[in-house]
Order: structure tokens, then C-alpha cells, then sequence
């Protein structure tokens, strides 16, 4: 039984490798960070400023709306330190960012304003009007959708204003249902979830047609629709302003899988995701809120405690460098047998070249350490050994293998974990895979 159990704890890290997670938690004041690989959770990350509310990463920075300092808080995602704090207007409250190439878009909710900040000055370039308490925004083919709630005259005049990114001016208002808060570019279409009125007025989600700037399509889901976490098998999730349910439908065909009668639970005041987890945060005013993190199939996998009244949740995005991209050796193989293994596991690897000289299989634990180096240089018999028990179709003749006996560098043994092994060729990472060690 305990071996079963850590095989089930075990294909959940799989899942969850390299994902990071910041979370904005308007009650405490501060930034979470939680690292999904290892379950570290960092629940004071970086101090924040007064009311935070919105949260938009880069692969380097985090960028915090802090609403009631009228100011963007732009912290370092490595270290949690403070770079700036970029003001906007006074009076303006800010509310939501996103950022496209070198500029970032911000509503001001109380003076109806987008405000375009330049990064690389992080300074207001210019501003402009839309409609009433302006919230969430969508960018799709050079054009930003803003939500215009229209909160502070009793929801009277709700739309979308589309603006021209090249001119930054509004090009057209669209009429939409009660209180367009959240928006988000799915599939060419821009998607807004109207969450009504907190009362008598029920959630719904309206698809935009940038093409023609109409609403295409109205989901009626129901309670308070919050924002949107598209999942890889092209399902939307929507979380619901009170926290207690999940919606969803298919993105392709609109069909509403849960809505408010029919709701998936546990619930969510905000969700995200990546190309295999739904991260859904949720709790209770005064006290601390959790993200549940859930797999394809909607399994939970496991959760994790932040700060109080968290408002907001993003995923780091996740990068593929140039270095990735222009591999000298496009044409390899890899795998490891068996797997899960104990004690030997052999892993084999395929190339488009003879030259194995410049051929490295390194092992790194899950924190990114070194574990075992299995390259030439470092193993005195000569690891790599030549199969000659047939070819893959389409590739070359060039297939070797290495034995790992699950040590290290020392001939120390390491214990049950998931392992990476890296195939590098001529300087540059061709693949990784991952293995398990089960003892």
C-alpha cells in the first residue's frame, strides 16, 4: 500500500514539473509564490502596497496593481525585491494589467481610463477614455478589448471598448450583458464573462467576433462568472465571485459542461492554468485561502495555503530559448527502461552523428541539481555502449545506451525521487526525460 501511494505522489509531481505560481493577496498585503515542483510555498514573497489587486508576469518580473496607491509595483520574480513602483494617475484605481511585447495596459476604475506604461522607461506613456469603471482587458491582433462595468452609475451602461493599439484610440463600443469584469483571447474570439449584479442579475459569458466587433454567442452560466483558465483539451473554466462553484463549457462547440446548477466543486474565486494543471484559488473573507491544483481529468493533485483574501493567481509563462530552437542536432531519440526502476535502469539515446566525444547524459534531481554526470569524459570504461539490435525507422544508425545505478558523483546511493536526465549534444540541450526511482 505504501508503495502505491508513492507512486500516485510521485506521477502528481510529474505533472506539476516547472510550474510557478504568484499569488496576489489583497488582504495581507503581500505576494506568494509557490513552487509547484517541490511544494515550497513562500507565503510573504514580497511585501506589497496598499489594496493589491492584479497580478501580470514576465518570464523576469511581476508586475502588482496596487489600487488604492495608484501605482504599479514591479518586482523581481527571483529574488521578491521591489525594482519600481510605477504611478499612475491619482485618483485613478487602478484595477487590472496586461502587458503586450514592451507596454502594459491598466484600467483605471474610477476615472475611465487605459493607461499605456512603456517597460522599458516602466513610466505612463499616454492615456485614454473608455466607458464606465473599466476592469479586465483582452489583447487580439493589435487591439485591446476593455471591459467597462459601469458599476458606479448601477451597471446602466455596460460594454467592451476596442482600441486601436497602433493609434491608441477607441475604434468601437460593444453593448454587453451586466458587469463585463474579466476578459480573455480564446481561440480568435474574445471571451467576457459578465458577472452580473451580485443579486438578481445572473452570470453570463459573451463571445466577441473581432472581425466583425458582435457578440457571436451568450452563455447563460449563471451565478457571479469570475475569470477564465482555458485547459489544453480546449475546455474554459470560469471561476465564481462568491467561491463556492467552477463552470465551465467547450470552447470549440460552446456547450456548457457546469454552470450554476449544475457547478463543479470545490470552487474558486479565481483560476489559471498551464498545459496540464488547473490551479483554482479560493476561500473565506478573514482567513487564508488555498490553491487546489487539479490535472486534466480533474483529479486533485494537492493544495496549498497563501495569504488572506487572495485576489489573483498567474502562472509564470513558460520559455523557449533560442538556444532550444536552433538545435545543431534536430534528429535524436531518448528513453529510459524500466521505468519506474530499482536498482539499474538503462537509457538509450539516438543521434544523427557518430560524434558521442561531444555527447553528455546528465542526471539532475528535481530541484535542478547535479546528480550524476554519465559522459565520457567522466566515466573511465567508456559508458556508452553501441546496440546492435536494430534501428528505428527514419533515424540513423548511431543508438547507444548507459546504465544509471541510481548513484551520484560520489557512488552514493540516492533515494526514491523523480529524476531528469538530460541528453546534451555539442554544448546544447537536445532533450530531457524524467525517470523514477521506487525502492
Amino acid at each position: 500500500m505504501r508503495k502505491i501511494l508513492v507512486i500516485l505522489i510521485m506521477f502528481a509531481a510529474l505533472n506539476l514539473w516547472g510550474a510557478i505560481g504568484f499569488i496576489v493577496n489583497s488582504g495581507s498585503e503581500t505576494l506568494s509564490r509557490i513552487d509547484f515542483e517541490t511544494g515550497e510555498v513562500e507565503e510573504v514573497f514580497c511585501v506589497l502596497g496598499i489594496s493589491p489587486n492584479r497580478v501580470e508576469l514576465t518570464t523576469e518580473f511581476a508586475y502588482v496593481v496596487n489600487s488604492s496607491d495608484n501605482s504599479i509595483q514591479k518586482i523581481d520574480i527571483n529574488t521578491g525585491n521591489t525594482i519600481t513602483n510605477i504611478y499612475i494617475e491619482n485618483s485613478s484605481n487602478p484595477y487590472d494589467i496586461i502587458i503586450d511585447e514592451n507596454h502594459a495596459y491598466v484600467t483605471g476604475g474610477m476615472i475611465n481610463k487605459v493607461y499605456k506604461i512603456d517597460l522599458d522607461t516602466d513610466s505612463v506613456e499616454s492615456s485614454i477614455v473608455v466607458g464606465g469603471n473599466p476592469a479586465g482587458m483582452a489583447i487580439l491582433n493589435g487591439k485591446l478589448f476593455v471591459g467597462n462595468t459601469d458599476y458606479g452609475t448601477g451597471y446602466s451602461n455596460c460594454s467592451v471598448s476596442v482600441v486601436n493599439l497602433e493609434t491608441f484610440s477607441v475604434e468601437e463600443t460593444i453593448p454587453t450583458e451586466v458587469n463585463p469584469q474579466f476578459l480573455k483571447t480564446i481561440n480568435e474570439n474574445i471571451h467576457v464573462s459578465c458577472g452580473g449584479d451580485w443579486g438578481t442579475i445572473f452570470g453570463k459569458v459573451c463571445i466577441i467576433d473581432p472581425a466583425s466587433n458582435t457578440i457571436t454567442n451568450t452563455l447563460d452560466i449563471g451565478g457571479v462568472t469570475s475569470n477564465f483558465a482555458l485547459m489544453p483539451d480546449n475546455i474554459v473554466y470560469v471561476a465564481d465571485g462568491f467561491g463556492t462553484s467552477l463552470y465551465a463549457y467547450d470552447a470549440d462547440t460552446f456547450e456548457i459542461i457546469y454552470d450554476n446548477p449544475n457547478p463543479f466543486t470545490p470552487g474558486g474565486t479565481m483560476v489559471a492554468s498551464n498545459n496540464e494543471n488547473l490551479f483554482v484559488l479560493g476561500g473565506e473573507w478573514g482567513q487564508n485561502f488555498t490553491v487546489k491544483v487539479f490535472d486534466v481529468n480533474e483529479n486533485l493533485l494537492n493544495e496549498y495555503t497563501v495569504g488572506q483574501y487572495a485576489t489573483d493567481i498567474k502562472i509564470v509563462p513558460e520559455v523557449v530559448s533560442v538556444q532550444d530552437v536552433q538545435l545543431p542536432i534536430p534528429d535524436y531519440y531518448l528513453t529510459n527502461y524500466p521505468n519506474p526502476f530499482n536498482p539499474t535502469t538503462t537509457i538509450i539515446f539516438e543521434l544523427n552523428t557518430e560524434n558521442t566525444e561531444s555527447t553528455e547524459i546528465i542526471i539532475f534531481n528535481l530541484k535542478g541539481q547535479k546528480v550524476k554526470d554519465l559522459s565520457p569524459s567522466s566515466c573511465h570504461f567508456g559508458p556508452f555502449d553501441k546496440l546492435r539490435t536494430g534501428l528505428i525507422e527514419g533515424r540513423g544508425e548511431t543508438k547507444f545506451s548507459v546504465v544509471w545505478n541510481g548513484t551520484d558523483d560520489n557512488n552514493q546511493p540516492v533515494s526514491s525521487a523523480i529524476y531528469f536526465y538530460k541528453l546534451i549534444v555539442n554544448g546544447n540541450s537536445v532533450a530531457s526525460k524524467k525517470c523514477m526511482l521506487l525502492k
